[in-house]
């Protein structure tokens, strides 16, 4: 077998069977005027003949194959045909069932597992966020270090928007920044400055000008997507969450080939990770954008993924459309790697900033809890809407009053629907939820997303705003696998600067120690040290239960006959190395369908 650095279709007989069945349908569909039973007959029997001749089969032996398949957790051998696993179980019942031209791989005792695949992670907004400034890092320290940095740079400052990041929104809390400390260094350039929660916008009023934003400018939605006035109703020029995304449209984005150049990277960059499967938690209103180019990936063969992308809401407004706006994707991009099933809903936004929906006030904002984005009442209904459609919903749930809410609807779902409801549902980060709506995931069959590289403390502001007692208990992961929930894991990294993080295996560090992976055993733990989880849990919620959240756990997910062969081959065991070693571990091969499209495994 050849290999490849990336899926640029190695001409293995596995991908060369592909090439002539697809060739030999062509054919087909070229006679099919004829209407001549014979001459099909003798092309279909042909096509047969042909595809078994040179069916690709081949034989990995001697691994320690952790299969995430409860009934056969481990194994020693993995019999693959074409894409598809034949075989998985002892050294000496695969031989025996291999055939003579069998090709083999004797994997000298290392390390496999299925194909890790990353839940929720955002490869279209790295593409539609990159920025030509995305190495200059803006001062964290204070208001005044940052003013003076920004005085310095207004000197030499080209382009006609200027855009920033990113700066420390824990300075300028509940209240914000305002709009008069950057008119008075940047009075004639327009200027947006993105905050290091990722979740707000400082602009000066040359930018509010440019983006058409008046005093009498509607908020997107209340307590969450809002253009931040004084008492007087003036517009401050802070802006929070997605409140300027109407107004922007595509005036900040990159070139396509700038586009296409940042999400390549992010997506070789997790395959070489051991990431085989991935879904794209949405792009705001660039979707079209950025599935053409995932789309032309593709076609060109580069796409070393499976790509699941998902309709983006953000607006209560695009509620209506969705299930349209999911069937145009799936007419217009998808193909066999590129699929489309998902609807995700930002239901409530971050408690950095004070916009998740929680059930108690903000502790530096006694007046306010949030919000989320439409009530438990209009969530409902739609899900029954995208029952009827069978089309998946995955909410963005920060907050426990937005969990509690969401976790309303969809069991008034499934007390209102005529029949048992089938689509897969999920809600992600979970920072705060009520200890009564823990056992809920499992009893409503809601699958429980958690981004682990997180669990070190990594998002910093939550402690302002809700307290450090409150903010001990977030993120319990562990709590959640103990009260029997499918617990999945994802990277949800937004910007190219921190693609890195996006190695799951950096993800699993944090999960199992709690710490920050740069200070080691001497890092502080965060929240509780009882919510540390143990690797298989992070090996099973990136696996068997990450492919049931995605409804592809048919084919996916674990190691065994009949579904296809994602795997990855590791050069340690998980299981086995110390813990404050696991971010060191990397896949020594990648395998998609049967093919390697990262590393190799030559001996």
């Amino acid at each position: 077998m050849l290999h490849s650095p990336r899926c640029v279709h190695p001409l293995t007989t596995a991908q060369f069977a592909r090439d002539v069945r697809t060739h030999e349908l062509r054919i087909v569909k070229g006679f099919e005027d004829l209407k001549h039973p014979t001459i099909l007959s003798l092309i279909l029997v042909s096509s047969i003949a042909i595809h078994s001749a040179f069916a690709a089969e081949h034989v990995y032996t001697n691994g320690r194959i952790y299969t995430a398949n409860s009934e056969q957790p481990w194994a020693e051998a993995i019999l693959v045909k074409d894409e598809k696993i034949l075989y998985v179980g002892t050294n000496e019942d695969a031989l025996q069932r291999a055939r003579r031209r069998t090709t083999r791989t004797d994997l000298d005792g290392k390390f496999v597992m299925p194909g890790i695949i990353d839940t929720h992670t955002h490869p279209g907004l790295i593409a539609a966020l990159w920025e030509e400034t995305a190495d200059i890092t803006l001062p964290q320290t204070s208001h005044e270090e940052l003013l003076a940095f920004l005085r310095e740079y207004a000197k030499d400052a080209k382009g006609f928007l200027i855009t920033l990041g990113e700066w420390n929104v824990e300075h300028y809390l509940p209240d914000g920044p305002h709009k008069s400390d950057l008119d008075a260094i940047f009075p004639d350039k327009p200027v947006a400055l993105f905050d290091n929660s990722g979740h707000t916008t400082w602009l000066n009023s040359r930018a509010l000008a440019l983006f058409n934003i008046t005093r009498d400018t509607p908020d997107l939605s209340e307590n969450i997507s809002e253009f931040v006035r004084d008492k007087d109703g003036e517009l401050t020029g802070w802006v929070k969450e997605f409140a300027l995304i109407p107004y922007v449209g595509d005036m900040t984005l990159p070139t396509r080939d700038q586009m296409k150049a940042a999400l390549m990277t992010f997506v070789d960059f997790l395959s070489a990770h051991g990431v085989t499967s991935l879904m794209d938690a949405g792009s705001l209103s660039w979707h079209n954008q950025v599935y053409d180019i995932v789309a032309e990936l593709e076609r060109e063969g580069t796409l070393p993924v499976r790509y699941e992308g998902s309709y983006h809401i953000y607006d209560p407004n695009q509620l209506d459309g969705a299930v349209k706006a999911v069937r145009d994707l799936r007419k217009q991009f998808a193909g066999d790697l590129l699929t489309f099933n998902t609807v995700k809903i930002h239901y409530d936004g971050v408690l950095e900033v004070n916009t998740a929906g929680q059930l108690d006030p903000y502790h530096n904002e006694p007046d306010s809890h949030g919000g989320i984005l439409i009530p438990t009442e209009r969530l409902t209904r739609f899900i029954l809407e995208l029952e009827k459609n069978q089309i998946d919903l995955h909410l963005h749930s920060v907050g426990d009053r937005a969990t509690r809410s969401a976790l309303d609807a969809v069991e008034q779902a499934k007390n209102d629907a005529t029949g048992p409801l089938t689509i897969n549902i999920s809600l992600s980060h979970l920072e705060q939820v009520h200890d009564a709506d823990i056992p809920r995931f499992a009893e409503l069959n809601v699958s429980a997303n958690f981004t682990p590289h997180w669990f070190g403390g990594y998002f910093k502001g939550a402690d302002q705003a809700i307290g450090p007692e409150r903010n001990q208990y977030s993120q319990r992961a562990k709590t959640f696998v103990n009260r029997g929930a499918r617990v999945t894991f994802s990277s949800d990294v937004t910007v190219l600067p921190e693609h890195t993080r996006a190695n799951p295996f950096f993800g699993m560090q944090i999960g199992v120690t709690r710490q920050n992976v740069e200070a080691g055993p001497d890092a502080p733990v965060f929240g509780l040290a009882s919510e540390r989880l143990a690797i298989e849990d992070l090996l099973v919620g990136y696996s068997r239960n990450a492919a049931a959240q995605l409804g592809r756990d048919v084919d996916l997910g674990t190691l065994e006959a009949g579904k296809l062969a994602d795997f990855i081959v590791l050069d340690r065991d998980p299981t086995q190395v110390d813990d404050y070693q696991i971010h060191e571990i990397k896949p020594v091969a990648t395998v998609l369908g049967g093919m390697i499209v990262h590393g190799n495994l030559d001996t």
